[in-house]
């Protein structure tokens, strides 16, 4: 809560499986860590990749990927909808990351905590976790040291994109 700065309620969950930090859930979502991950990172590294799961959890990415999991499933044929789906994988790192560096987190700490996890945890999550990995680790990792933060976009922009997004699902049906 300190991280969010908010009354979100996270339950906090340690694993003995070697399954990289994540969160699980949609309703009433869990923090997965790996049981020691606190001894192997900094304190600023741990409370990066915290802030940065947690973005996970106020962004709701869990549901949004159950979402587009229905819509594999449905049209598991469709290429557009795979690629589609590595693009939300993408965006939702991008964008937690941007959330962790704009709430002041050193970015070398965070991305050599992102790095350690990266290293330690190597095991890929299940399908419906969202974790700290992830993405193009390479371009990530350097997206997050030139502290680069996007621009939000405004509420047309927002109205399109859903008119777009709900126009491209509508038409094969």
């Amino acid at each position: 809560q300190r991280i969010m700065g908010d009354r979100t309620q996270v339950r906090l969950a340690y694993s003995a499986s070697s399954i990289q930090p994540g969160v699980f859930g949609i309703i009433h979502p869990v923090l997965l860590l790996p049981e020691g991950m606190s001894d192997r990172l900094s304190d600023a590294e741990l409370e990066a990749i915290i802030a940065h799961e947690l973005a996970h959890v106020r962004r709701r990415d869990n549901l949004f990927s159950a979402i587009h999991m229905f819509v594999e499933a449905l049209f598991w044929f469709h290429p557009m909808v795979w690629w589609i789906g590595a693009k939300l994988i993408q965006e939702r790192e991008r964008a937690c990351d941007e959330d962790v560096l704009s709430m002041g987190k050193d970015p070398q700490a965070y991305a050599l905590g992102i790095l350690k996890v990266y290293e330690l945890y190597l095991e890929s999550p299940l399908a419906c976790i969202a974790g700290v990995t992830g993405a193009d680790m390479k371009k990530r990792i350097h997206t997050i040291m030139a502290h680069h933060i996007g621009r939000k976009l405004s509420f047309r922009k927002r109205l399109l994109l859903v008119g777009a997004g709900t126009l491209a699902l509508a038409a094969p049906l």
